[in-house]
């Protein structure tokens, strides 16, 4: 094989089906380009059709008749792809039992949406159908752009921005404060500053004083007034700390107070312990309910199961006359043996009592979908109350802690109210004590203002202290604030690139659709129709695809018409334009290089031509259904293969 021939055959497509509509052996090879599969109605065109959407990730197409498995692979590009399929496996009277699934699958995209709607135009395409039907556009083009996913973002983005405004808000309102404590600070160490060179003034005039010239005693009572003058500032240090920290701890108790007031404000006022007993009976109920469910379908599933056995068993029975064929002609007049009393009845009223009893065991069965559906939301409230509930308790807890802690600071504080009462006494004490003893007033005056500004530097200072850790805090809140308006900038361009997303999607594809249905209606010369397009509107809940006509009449006079003046044919041909433009907006080429088409026997050989040469130029396999008398007609222009060939070998 030279290079040229095995670069040809890497471009080949070749479909391998088994067991899959009516085909129980088929496999086709398709060169790039357009490519018609010829064949009478009901010769499986569809079946491989479909096989080929399956592989290329679509939706999967039913069993063969009597077939167990099937298979669809697919050879493209040097790669291997393939899909094993099945039947949903369960009871005779379960609805779901026959259903064709898939067993296991490497399909060349893993994006069902994509090929369901813009590769696999068939008769079930979804586009083509709300076309025909008047379903809802935007939602089928925008479905792949997955418009809820980014309206949850969006939601989500907003929500975020909402907290960062009012976080932002809170640190603005800090952080406004900083001009304020600067002032105060300002003053502060001026008052400081003015306190302290009073002070030392004041310890320079106590310094020169002539102690000799005081009694031993008048000494000691000086040195004590000193001493507990230092004590009483001491502890209201220790005070004024411990009302600070009452106050903080009085703020940790109004915030715990809020969050148990919200919790029961959810509740409605009503107490999560009495919630949770409700939700616990009516758990209990629906239990009870499921339980009796549960033994009513046993005891029915048998029944049918039995019946539908009597009932499906064939064979002739012993002495089985040929003169009784006539009878089996019909399957309704013929009796059977009932399995529980003996007695011959007729199949019909056999069936007809198998049919109820189903009835019955369907009902029961959803019913009991419905019990289990509300035992889990039950469950989910239990949970939730249960949560709420630990909530509340830690709430509790720590609401205690922090009224006993509290208490035990108010009581320290009371107790140190207490000695700086006794230090006070003690204090007055002294200086009568001086008085007494005659110490020189002028001493005992230094003394004493000596004592109090080294008091009021202390209180100058720790008041600077604090308000120099507000500055501290209020500038770090400035700092967070710029930090959180740059997240909050970020959010904003996230959020206008969601939204622009979302709009440019839309606009293009209204846009393509447009465009490409000018060109199409163009090629393919209908009479009567002088443009369809696609309008674009507004509504409360969201963006609306309206799809327009405007007709001609036989003297060239032009209108606007309803969608359903065109004909069905006219329709199917404006759904798989719309589907195809799909195709372009979402850029599926990149993802799965080819176009499925079936179902176009309402369209003359001409005009499928003009219909798959506009695909053609978009893809780069066009795969597409014809009757024989189309597809003779399509043969020059196009490669044709047929099912009947021999080569193909379908069965």
């Amino acid at each position: 094989m030279t290079v040229d021939e095995s670069n040809a055959a890497d471009e080949r497509m070749t479909v391998s089906v088994r067991n899959v509509g009516g085909i129980e052996r088929a496999s086709v090879t398709f060169e790039p380009g357009i490519t018609v599969v010829a064949g009478e109605n009901a010769s499986n065109k569809s079946s491989l059709l479909g096989s080929l959407g399956a592989v290329l990730g679509g939706s999967p197409p039913p069993l063969r008749g009597g077939a167990e498995t099937g298979s669809v692979t697919l050879d493209l590009d040097g790669e291997h792809y393939a899909v094993e399929l099945g039947r949903q496996e369960g009871s005779a009277d379960d609805d779901a039992a026959g259903r064709t699934l898939v067993k296991d699958a490497t399909p060349y995209t893993t994006d069902a949406t994509l090929v369901d709607c813009f590769v696999r135009l068939d008769e079930d395409n979804p586009v083509r159908r709300a076309v025909v039907d008047g379903g809802d556009l935007h939602e089928l083009l925008m479905r792949p752009a997955d418009t809820e996913a980014i309206d949850a973002e969006i939601d989500r983005l907003r929500e975020r921005r909402a907290k960062l405004d009012e976080r932002i808000a809170d640190l603005d309102e800090r952080a406004d404060a900083i001009p304020e404590l600067e002032v105060r600070a300002r003053r502060l160490r001026e008052r400081r500053d003015e306190v302290s060179d009073r002070l030392e003034s004041k310890r320079a005039a106590l310094a020169e004083t002539d102690y000799r010239a005081a009694a031993e005693a008048t000494q000691d009572l000086l040195d004590s007034l000193d001493d507990t003058r230092a004590e009483r500032e001491r502890l209201r240090d220790r005070r004024d700390t411990k009302r600070r920290a009452v106050e903080s701890l009085r703020d940790d108790l109004d915030a715990v107070e809020a969050e148990l007031s919200a919790l029961d404000a959810d509740l409605g006022g009503e107490s999560v312990r009495s919630r949770l007993d409700a939700v616990d009976d009516d758990l209990s109920a629906l239990r009870e309910r499921k339980g009796r469910l549960d033994e009513t379908i046993d005891a029915l599933r048998p029944i049918v199961e039995v019946n539908q056995a009597l009932l499906a068993d064939s064979r002739l029975p012993e002495g089985f006359d040929e003169g009784e064929v006539v009878d089996r002609l019909d399957p309704a007049a013929e009796s059977i043996t009932c399995w529980t009393c003996g007695q011959s009845v007729e199949r019909a009223d056999v069936r007809e009592q198998v049919e109820a009893v189903q009835a019955i065991l369907r009902a029961k069965r959803e019913e009991r979908s419905s019990v289990e559906a509300r035992i889990e939301e039950c469950r989910q409230r239990r949970s939730d109350l249960e949560t709420r509930l630990e909530e509340r308790s830690d709430l509790e807890d720590r609401r205690r802690r922090l009224e006993r802690e509290i208490e035990d600071r108010e009581r320290t504080i009371s107790d140190l109210e207490e000695r700086i009462d006794a230090a006070e006494e003690r204090i007055r004490d002294l200086e009568a004590d001086l008085d007494e003893a005659e110490a020189d007033d002028d001493l005992l005056e230094r003394h004493r203002e000596v004592s109090d500004l080294e008091y009021e530097r202390g209180r100058l200072e720790r008041e600077l202290a604090a308000v120099g850790d507000e500055i501290e805090a209020a500038e770090a809140a400035a700092t967070e604030a710029d930090s959180l308006r740059e997240e909050r900038a970020d959010v904003d361009d996230r959020l206008d690139d969601l939204r622009d997303r979302i709009d440019r999607i839309e606009r293009e594809a209204v846009e393509t659709v447009n465009e490409c249905m000018e060109r199409v209606l163009d090629r393919l010369d209908y009479d009567g129709i002088e443009r369809v397009w696609i309008d674009r509107r507004h509504v409360d809940g969201g963006t609306v695809f309206d799809l327009q006509v405007v007709r001609t009449t036989d003297d060239g006079a032009v209108y606007r018409a309803a969608v359903d003046t065109l004909s069905k044919s006219e329709r199917e041909v404006v759904g798989l334009v719309i589907a195809l433009s799909g195709y372009l907006v979402h850029d599926v080429s990149a993802t799965v290089p080819i176009v499925v088409v079936d179902a176009i026997e309402m369209l003359d050989a001409e005009r499928i031509r003009g219909l798959l040469e506009f695909f053609d130029e978009h893809a780069r396999y066009v795969v597409a259904a014809a009757l024989p008398e189309e597809a003779e007609c399509l043969r020059s222009r196009f490669d044709t293969v047929s099912l009947e060939s021999p080569e193909i070998a379908t069965q």
